[in-house]
């Protein structure tokens, strides 16, 4: 007997119980559709987070000091001594600061920075400008803000020119930014109000204390390189020894490889237990290909005695049970692709079709077939003619 006979056979029997049939196949489309679904989330993660993990820009790295040593004398040494550097800027953070406008209230973060912070964060404006060298030199009174405090606080209000007051003090609003959205964490990057570190220290503060300095490069292969020369400077220029670890230095690029190895490994542990609906399903497979099995034993003596052999029977209660799992494998693909575009359209992620992963998907449900229909069709290929056609 010829595959496309095997099929069609098999085809029939399975049709002459549709919906057994159909329910058997529910745990391999659950299966397929969930291994579809968390590996595409895996891979829109991953681009996700390089799209927002760069707190501090491409090519870049944070320097900070666990005792506050850092100046701004360290900042303008850096920024021109340091060839390989291209961006360089002060960084003064406060998590909660109360910003007031008529009788609106919103708590939000604040930054005190230089203009290359925008620079390398590649932060373009939604509205209005950024802070001008005078107003950075001068420590004048004016913030950029971010979406979420516009919206929050302004309504429909045009807030640029407008005067918020920001912990007690007045500060003009100059620029409001573009939106970021939000972290995997649910922190809100545009609730933000940002505005010169030196403003910060003399009118927020109170003192001259520097959290940390941003720093960019041209190019990654740079960042080691800049990074030894940086961590020398400061150890000479503190009078650090070489052996102590003052200074902290964390490059963009491992934050971007700790933050895909995490994204990664949740996919892959996310898509493992999704599996488990895969093994489940091939139990179910297998439990019915035996009840089969039982129903036409004497279906299969017939079959045997006018010339069947043992591999004809054997081929078709395997090509029963792989078709079975094959066609629960291609209705899984379909309703995890769909599952997986609406998802990322809700989250707002890249939707990334993956070829290889919709192969993969398909060869492992006919696998499974294969895995779970051996027996019941190695258990109806070995049955006795004259045995099979005495049952009843």
């Amino acid at each position: 007997m010829d595959f496309s006979n095997l099929l069609i056979t098999a085809l029939r029997a399975l049709a002459k119980n549709k919906v057994r049939s159909i329910l058997t196949s529910i745990g391999i489309v659950i299966g397929v559709s969930s291994v579809i679904v968390m590996i595409g989330i895996g891979q829109s993660a991953s681009i996700a987070v390089e799209e927002r993990v760069g707190t501090y820009g491409k090519n870049a790295m944070e320097i900070a000091s666990y005792r506050n040593l850092l100046t701004e004398n360290d900042s303008i040494y850096i920024k021109n001594n340091i060839p390989q550097v291209n961006y360089v800027s002060i960084v003064i953070t406060k998590s909660n600061v109360q910003i007031n406008y008529k009788d609106r209230a919103l708590m939000s973060a604040l930054y005190g920075v230089e203009n290359d912070y925008f620079k390398m964060k590649i932060w373009p404006l939604f509205s209005g400008r950024y802070f001008t060298d005078m107003e950075i030199d001068t420590h004048e009174r004016v913030v950029i803000i971010g979406s979420t405090v516009m919206r929050e606080i302004f309504l429909y209000e045009e807030p640029i020119g407008k005067t918020v007051i920001i912990n007690s003090v007045p500060f003009k609003v100059i620029g409001v930014l573009s939106e970021l959205g939000q972290s995997f964490g649910g922190k809100d990057f545009d609730n933000i109000v940002i505005m010169p570190y030196g403003t910060v220290q003399r009118k927020i503060e109170g003192n001259r204390k520097i959290d940390r300095i941003y720093v960019s490069v041209y190019s990654e292969q740079q960042l080691d390189e800049t990074i030894k020369y940086i961590r020398d400077y400061l150890h000479r220029v503190h009078r650090i020894p070489p052996d102590v670890n003052e200074f902290r230095i964390t490059t963009s690029k491992e934050r971007l490889e700790m933050a895909e190895y995490i994204s990664k490994t949740l996919a892959m542990l996310l898509a493992g237990i999704a599996s488990i609906s895969l093994f489940v399903g091939g139990v179910g497979i297998m439990n019915i290909m035996l009840v089969s099995v039982s129903e036409r034993t004497r279906e299969i003596g017939i079959r045997m005695a006018i010339g069947a052999k043992r591999r004809d029977i054997l081929s078709q209660f395997l090509i029963e049970s792989i078709t079975l799992s094959g066609l629960g494998g291609i209705i899984g693909i379909l309703l995890g692709l769909f599952f997986y575009y609406i998802i990322t359209y809700i989250v707002d992620w890249p939707y990334i079709f993956s070829f290889t992963s919709v192969i993969i998907s398909f060869l492992f449900s006919c696998a499974v077939g294969i895995f779970f229909g051996y027996y019941p069709a190695k258990k109806a290929s070995d049955l006795k003619p004259i045995e099979a056609l005495r049952y009843e």
